[in-house]
């Protein structure tokens, strides 16, 4: 994964699978240049058996296939920046996924797509509400799906135009408090 809204993209989709009705994406950058990621859910969370093997690259509860390389590459890229991955979870009531990781780094990867990222999720999840948490020094940006829904009195957010301006929205504002999908504005 070269970009960290994928890191954000993989999480979440096992949220999803893991029966999650709302899925938080969030993003907090400090004054200090310490990026947090987070994904929080209230899926069926993870067992502590499966907890202590979630962060092996051979091991997936998935029968699709043999690995699950999500949390294993998070952790490696954050420990690159010199941060780490933090994973707590209560069966039956969620997860929370945090990764931290210093922007200063030469190894920090670009932000990505976030705006594409939350859409895709929004509109795949129709049944889930899909938030988007972003605070920065310059700034913070809330966007849920079951909110945006509500106020447009829409069922889905299927339709072309209203997602182009949602996405427009998103990266307006992520833009207006220092993040952008090239880089993450941080004066040291």
């Amino acid at each position: 994964m070269k970009e960290l809204s994928l890191h954000l993209l993989d999480i979440a989709e096992n949220s999803l699978t893991a029966g999650a009705t709302e899925v938080s994406l969030g993003l907090r950058l400090t004054n200090a240049g310490v990026l947090f990621l987070k994904v929080q859910d209230n899926g069926r969370g993870i067992d502590v058996e499966k907890l202590r093997q979630i962060e092996n690259p051979f091991f997936t509860t998935r029968t699709t296939r043999n690995v699950g390389l999500g949390v294993p590459l998070l952790k490696q890229h954050a420990e690159m920046t010199g941060g780490k991955v933090e994973i707590r979870s209560n069966p039956g009531k969620g997860t929370e996924i945090t990764a931290r990781f210093h922007i200063w780094h030469p190894d920090i990867q670009p932000l990505g797509d976030l705006e594409g990222c939350w859409m895709l999720l929004a509109v795949a999840n129709n049944e889930a509400n899909i938030l988007l948490n972003c605070e920065t020094p310059g700034g913070s940006f809330r966007i849920g799906s079951a909110e945006v829904k509500r106020e447009l009195e829409l069922e889905d957010l299927q339709d072309a135009e209203i997602r182009a301006d949602l996405k427009a929205l998103i990266r307006n504002n992520l833009e207006d408090i220092g993040l952008t999908n090239r880089k993450i504005a941080y004066k040291k």
